[in-house]
């Protein structure tokens, strides 16, 4: 079966948004595979170094059908890297990930990093962090937002060049630099609002109580 949507779970996700979603494979990220268990999802590969996932978890989830791919704990790429990875190399168009908001400040930094990584940019790539919503733009997005809904654009990696329609604060054509904070507090007034980044790579973020639609 080829692989279009691939489903990501990191250690401490929230998996409320999961309800109803679906996906052509779910990829858990070492102890992701606790949070999968408990929301009774499907669960096909596990990957990492497997600290922090349980024996009986695995066991349940090997059981099941899952394959345990287990790594090395020194290692240069963290569990979600693996994860990504993983999907990447089974041909997914399209990964949802899903990471735990709050919790080391080093890991929340590299995990949102991460994301705009150029090794996934042929896929598109969004994310739950906790309650939160992240999609990656490299290119054009329509936001799956409605008026209203608060937005923050941030370019990582260096400078952006992006475009935006249907915000407050627009940008045309405009330069984002990744340490500057000039894209946050903005606001969808007009929807579909949209997004292109014709250089670069941007993180576009929307808090929790907001109306994205799930993935």
């Amino acid at each position: 079966m080829a692989v279009r949507h691939a489903r990501v779970i990191a250690s401490g996700a929230h998996l409320a948004p999961l309800v109803g979603a679906a996906a052509d494979i779910v990829i858990c990220a070492d102890g992701g595979l606790a949070a999968a268990i408990e929301a009774q999802l499907r669960v096909d590969v596990v990957v990492g170094d497997l600290d922090s996932a349980s024996a009986a978890d695995l066991d349940a989830a090997a059981a099941a059908g899952a394959e345990i791919l287990r790594h090395p704990a020194t290692k240069d790429e963290t569990d979600l890297e693996l994860a990504l990875l993983e999907a990447m190399d089974r041909g997914a168009a399209s990964i949802a990930v899903h990471l735990a908001d709050g919790g080391r400040l080093d890991h929340q930094l590299a995990n949102l990093v991460v994301l705009a990584s150029p090794r996934w940019r042929s896929a598109r790539v969004s994310a739950w962090v906790g309650e939160n919503r992240v999609w990656v733009v490299h290119g054009e997005l329509e936001l799956p937002l409605a008026a209203g809904a608060a937005v923050a654009l941030q370019a990582v990696a260096g400078p952006a060049t992006v475009t935006t329609t249907g915000l407050a604060y627009p940008l045309h054509g405009e330069v984002l630099r990744s340490t500057e904070a000039r894209g946050i507090a903005n606001e969808v007034i007009s929807a579909p609002a949209t997004v292109r980044v014709d250089d670069g790579v941007v993180l576009v973020l929307s808090p929790p109580g907001q109306s994205a639609q799930a993935t």
